[in-house]
């Protein structure tokens, strides 16, 4: 301990922070050093240092991926990012765009349809074999059908000539309104 003197602790306080963010210019006032001509310098200096560090690395991991995609080898994970899908996909299949497979669909669990998993036939009116539709459980009421005629074939009676359909009854709407 010879020759050192122990000082006391010091903390510095607000003010002593705060006077230090500002200095005098040249016409004597106190400004915030970032106000001044070389605080601004310094900022845009740190902001451009700064973008420019990050065009070199997605430039330079660019051309870095594209060489090991070159010499066959995957991508490392910190620069393969800056491939396109198709380029990584040449050499990890991963990546690769997966080849068309044309298969029919499996049995779904519980149904006994066979493929698709939905009802064993299709309804009546569009059964195949073209079969007009039928009543369940027995005959048809007299003079009921559920065929329309145009898929039987036979061309139904025609009224005579002149309108297919008889006029409403009553007067038109615009005479009843006046």
């Amino acid at each position: 301990m010879f020759g050192k003197t122990r000082l006391p602790p010091y903390t510095p306080s607000v003010n002593d922070v705060v006077r230090r963010q500002y200095v005098e210019d040249e016409n004597g006032r106190y400004v915030w050093f970032w106000y001044t001509r070389t605080g601004v310098i310094v900022k845009w200096s740190l902001f451009l240092g700064i973008l420019l560090l990050l065009m070199l690395y997605l430039v330079l991991g660019r051309m870095h991926a594209r060489k090991l995609i070159r010499q066959g080898r995957k991508p490392m994970a910190y620069h393969g990012w800056l491939l396109s899908r198709q380029e990584r996909g040449t050499v990890d299949p991963q990546y690769a765009w997966p080849q068309a497979s044309y298969t029919t669909y499996q049995q779904g669990p519980g149904y006994g349809a066979p493929n698709y998993g939905m009802h064993h036939m299709p309804p009546p009116v569009y059964d195949p074999n073209n079969r007009p539709p039928m009543y369940e459980g027995g005959p048809p009421p007299m003079g009921s059908t559920k065929i329309d005629p145009v898929q039987t074939g036979v061309e139904p009676a025609r009224q005579p000539a002149g309108d297919d359909y008889a006029p409403p009854p009553g007067p038109p709407p615009s005479a009843a309104q006046r």
